[in-house]
């Protein structure tokens, strides 16, 4: 009885007669893999509905988003008290998918570099097999890589010995000051501390030097970069209750740590987050005098590892359409219901949730403003350092003396001239001290060159699901029909690696690759004899 008005709901949107439609159009044939677009090779890159608005000076950024498809691994299917859990197969299926990531992650840094997020599904199967994938991550992200030159060359170290075949391990002895390295491209550690006891870990070279068995400087390993030992701690997340909830600052959805409420909240409903409340909370709405007396603290939570999402459970979508009454899976799956109907509307929101770029309109520049280079300069009559961000081209219009020191300046559009005599403080992260004139030139010059050469920014978010989950996400995000996902196959553990990109692309890398030293046969449970 509680799905009768859902069954009128979709009969009035014609919903319905839309399914039963295409029924009729299937012809006996196979659906091939086509556009869903008009024209198969036009491809719509406002599918996300992330694109600026049109006529505006913004364009699409973000990191590009590699999202990776874990099936999860082998479960017992007939019964007995495992029923639904991993098989002995399972574990050592998704401990070898770990283990994979692991290597890659060694032999690509910035992959490492970009590791975000860990998300399941909701089914046990699914979570076991995410548990075992997220403790061999966090075994080697806990291994942060910091570049040799961004430490001091005197850095007092005692080698400790083989760690694992192919690394030595140090040890950082009698460091008086913890040392703090800054990386912005590390999304779980942005920053790595270096302090006595601290451990450090180099590849093995082909000899190792007998004078290693003693202390040692940094300077004499022959490295370009190494490891530092530091768990990923832990995040303050808010609950449930705030999945939906924007700060009334930066409008950023449930972002991470506590919420500080206005002593008016349940009228102006404003409410900040710990980077807005410590800038200097700030709204139209906001009554002078607010104190603010009211937290909502963040409960600490896995960094890495995201809350299940029931919407990326098992569902059979799109079979009404397909599946005709000759086939053997027609009165299972053939015959229009609830469930298939409920089945469809989660993988909906599964898809919403998931699959979209990262631009965040709340943090956009205008084009012109995207390649741009830090600077200070400070008035020679005394007040506030000046901090600017300019391109390259907007820097020269400065008229730098030999000293360093310019008649003017401008405002941080670079259009607006103000008179005085400024003198150049620093270029990006360089102090212009004993710099000249033609060497901060050359400094900007190099930065611009830089700048442009810059990649985007990756973020890497990995989802332990389904195969049917896999392959409809997988169709739909590349436009192609998606009732075609009954003619794919799948086996346990395998990846599936899909990009997108900030101005809307879909890349598929690979499909269903497992990439482990087992014979496919471990893996799959298709029976055809060429496995």
């Amino acid at each position: 009885m509680a799905v009768r008005p859902f069954f009128s709901a979709l009969c009035a949107s014609g919903a319905i007669a839309s399914v039963l439609a295409q029924r009729r159009e299937r012809t006996s044939q196979p659906k091939p893999l086509v556009a869903l677009c008009e024209g198969t090779a036009k491809f719509n890159r406002n599918w996300d509905c992330r694109h600026p608005p049109e006529g505006s000076s913004m364009r699409c950024q973000g990191n590009t988003r590699i999202i990776l498809f874990i099936r999860h691994g082998q479960y017992e299917t007939k019964g007995g008290p495992g029923y639904g859990r991993l098989t002995d197969l399972g574990r050592e299926q998704a401990k070898l998918a770990g283990e994979h990531l692991v290597a890659r992650m060694r032999a690509d840094p910035l992959l490492k570099k970009s590791m975000l997020k860990l998300t399941s599904s909701a089914l046990d199967r699914a979570v076991e097999t995410a548990d075992i994938i997220q403790a061999e991550l966090e075994g080697e992200l806990a291994w942060v890589d910091v570049r040799r030159k961004d430490l001091p060359d005197d850095l007092p170290l005692q080698f400790m010995g083989n760690w694992g075949e192919h690394y030595l391990e140090f040890s950082v002895t009698s460091l008086s000051t913890t040392l703090r390295v800054h990386d912005g491209d590390n999304r779980l550690q942005p920053e790595v501390q270096i302090k006595s006891g601290s451990r450090l870990r180099i590849v093995k070279p082909a000899i190792v030097p007998e004078a290693w068995s003693e202390e040692v400087a940094l300077s004499e390993l022959d490295i370009e970069t190494l490891a530092v030992h530091q768990v990923v701690q832990p995040t303050k997340r808010l609950d449930n209750r705030f999945e939906e909830w924007n700060c009334s600052g930066c409008d950023r959805e449930s972002p991470p740590g506590d919420v500080h409420w206005s002593d008016n909240a349940e009228k102006n409903g404003l409410g900040f987050c710990d980077g807005c409340f410590a800038a200097g909370p700030a709204h139209k709405r906001l009554s002078p005098g607010d104190t603010f007396s009211r937290t909502t603290e963040g409960v600490l939570q896995n960094s890495l590892r995201q809350p299940n999402d029931k919407n990326l459970n098992e569902a059979d979508v799109d079979t009404c359409s397909v599946l005709m009454p000759d086939d053997s899976l027609y009165k299972h799956y053939g015959i229009l219901n609830a469930q298939i109907l409920k089945d469809n509307a989660s993988v909906n929101a599964a898809f919403r949730a998931h699959m979209h770029r990262s631009v965040d309109h709340n943090s956009l520049k205008r084009a012109d403003r995207t390649d741009v280079i830090s600077l200070s300069l400070v008035p020679l009559s005394g007040g506030e350092v000046q901090c600017r961000r300019w391109t390259a081209a907007e820097f020269a219009q400065l008229q730098l003396s030999d000293a360093l020191v310019c008649p003017f300046i401008l405002d941080e559009e670079a259009k607006v001239r103000t008179e005085g005599d400024f003198r150049l403080q620093t270029v990006g992260q360089r102090d212009t001290a004993g710099m000249s004139a033609a060497a901060v030139l050359a400094e900007v010059a190099s930065l611009d060159k830089e700048i442009k050469a810059r990649r985007p920014g990756k973020q890497v978010e990995i989802f332990v699901v389904h195969q049917n989950i896999i392959r409809y996400l997988f169709l739909r995000s590349l436009q192609f029909d998606t009732t075609a996902w009954l003619n794919f196959g799948g086996s346990n553990c395998t990846f599936t690696q899909l990009r997108i990109t900030a101005r809307g692309d879909v890349i598929c890398d690979f499909f269903g690759d497992h990439g482990s030293t087992l014979p496919v046969s471990h893996y799959t449970f298709n029976s055809s004899p060429d496995i």
